[in-house]
């Protein structure tokens, strides 16, 4: 029996276990991005109640980490921006 054969299912369960971790990677990042929040979920509904929507996850994606107040900012200059260019 060739060397070859010997590894074949060894070679190829090796092969899945890769590919298995690198769906699994893939999966975790496009999972976090959705569920992701950078400030905590009470604060945005606030803001996006008064600013609306958009402008609130609009302002939290160009904000830092954790910073409400650069979020409620952001959001009122685009909910103030759009107003009065109707």
């Amino acid at each position: 029996m060739p060397v070859s054969q010997q590894y074949e299912s060894i070679v190829g369960f090796a092969t899945t276990l890769v590919a298995l971790a690198g769906v699994a990677a893939m999966v975790k990042g496009i999972a976090g991005a959705l569920f992701h929040h950078s400030i905590p979920p009470e604060d945005l509904d606030r803001i996006a109640k008064e600013y609306g929507w958009w402008a609130a996850r609009r302002a939290e994606s160009v904000c830092p980490h954790m910073d409400v107040a650069c979020v409620e900012r952001e959001a009122k200059r685009l909910y103030e921006v759009t107003k009065y260019r109707r």
